[in-house]
């Protein structure tokens, strides 16, 4: 049980010969991609050149295809029909998860594109150009907009993300699952930035919380319950005041699902950050880093109301940092209180920007995905 491009590079590796390419997709970005060639199992990444303005074809993956990509829907030798199995379906292509891991590892918007080149079709040794699912793959939002500008910024170093993505068909079948998903959350969290950063910081959330459920959580006796209940949930715990603890712990188990999600993606966070990005704007722009439990979980709160209320992430969240042209883009935004679209908030409410919470889950991200055992 894996993913296609896992299944699919794992049987590059146990086979003798040399690739015989089958197809070429155009990867569409925004960024510079640094280097010229990259080979990751059956995959070829290869750069064009493109001028990265608007949103252009800045690589080519050309690759072969190795495995069945469609399962057997019907037992061959019974005629039965196939129990169902989804445990490794992330919504994408084995290309669309080459396009994720290269954007996660580079930290850069990277997305598939149509199919360009096929070979086996007509016997052309140079393969056939086609023009297979190609469609228009514009830059999202305001054209003077940008909320990610480190994101738009970074120099994608092909060089810099092989060790990485060369770790992708040694894992675990089950971790790489888990990789695929977490890092197509991540890429659409960067795609979407600008036309829609409430998704975004929703799908920035997702890609820590699967990560996070990767990781086994112990049993909690009696006063860990409690202490649970009374740092994530304080509202609850004071209305049981004068209660036993007894009914406390009885209230706390059953909330302790909803607790414990919580507490994973906090503790995913604590863990894996790898601390601000530099350089650091003044003393006003900074997020405090030591009280990063906190922020975490009022960002988790407005993930929760986003999905259950419909209530979205504040406004100052969903802006792009403001400029300090001596120091560097501001971590939070500004002010004791900020307003708009009919409502307010205060600034312990909005925590930390869009730009930050992407520099903390990729950073979470790539020591995670670094630290994942090599089955091989």
């Amino acid at each position: 049980m894996s993913t296609i491009a896992w299944k699919n590079w794992r049987a590059s590796l146990e086979r003798e010969g040399a690739t015989s390419p089958e197809f070429e997709v155009v990867l569409y970005s925004d960024a510079s991609f640094i280097g010229e060639h990259l080979t990751l199992g059956p995959y070829d990444v290869i750069t064009t050149g493109a001028d990265i303005s608007p949103m252009m074809p800045s690589l080519v993956v050309r690759g072969e295809t190795l495995i069945p990509q469609i399962p057997d829907l019907v037992d061959r030798e019974t005629g039965e029909l196939m129990p169902a199995d989804s445990r490794a379906y992330h919504g994408g292509t084995p290309v669309d998860e080459i396009a994720a891991l290269l954007s996660l590892s580079c930290g850069v918007r990277c997305r598939a594109g149509g199919t360009t080149r096929v070979w086996k079709v007509r016997q052309d040794p140079f393969g056939s150009p086609v023009f297979w699912d190609m469609h228009p793959v514009p830059r999202l939002g305001p054209p003077n907009l940008e909320i990610l500008p480190l994101v738009s910024s970074r120099q994608a170093i092909l060089a810099d993300a092989e060790g990485l993505l060369l770790k992708f068909p040694k894992l675990a079948a089950g971790k790489a699952v888990a990789l695929i998903r977490s890092a197509r959350l991540y890429s659409n969290a960067l795609w979407w930035a600008n036309e829609d950063p409430n998704f975004s910081w929703l799908q920035l959330v997702g890609a820590i919380e699967v990560a996070a459920n990767t990781r086994r959580s112990r049993n909690l006796d009696g006063s860990e319950v409690l202490l649970v209940l009374e740092e994530l949930a304080p509202e609850l715990w004071a209305a049981l005041t004068g209660t036993s603890d007894q009914i406390k712990e009885r209230v706390a188990r059953q909330m302790l699902p909803t607790l414990r999600a919580q507490r994973k993606f906090i503790d995913f966070v604590i863990e894996f950050e790898q601390g601000p990005p530099e350089p650091r704007p003044q003393q006003f722009g900074q997020v405090e880093w030591d009280a990063m439990s906190s922020h975490m979980k009022i960002v988790y709160d407005h993930r929760s109301k986003a999905l259950h209320r419909g209530t979205p992430f504040p406004q100052p969240m969903l802006r792009k940092p403001y400029f300090d042209d001596q120091n560097g883009l501001s971590e939070l935004p500004l002010g004791m209180s900020a307003g708009g679209a009919g409502a307010s908030w205060m600034a312990n409410e909005f925590p930390l920007t869009l730009q930050t919470f992407e520099h903390i889950v990729r950073g979470c991200l790539l020591t995670w995905w670094q630290g994942l055992p090599e089955t091989q």
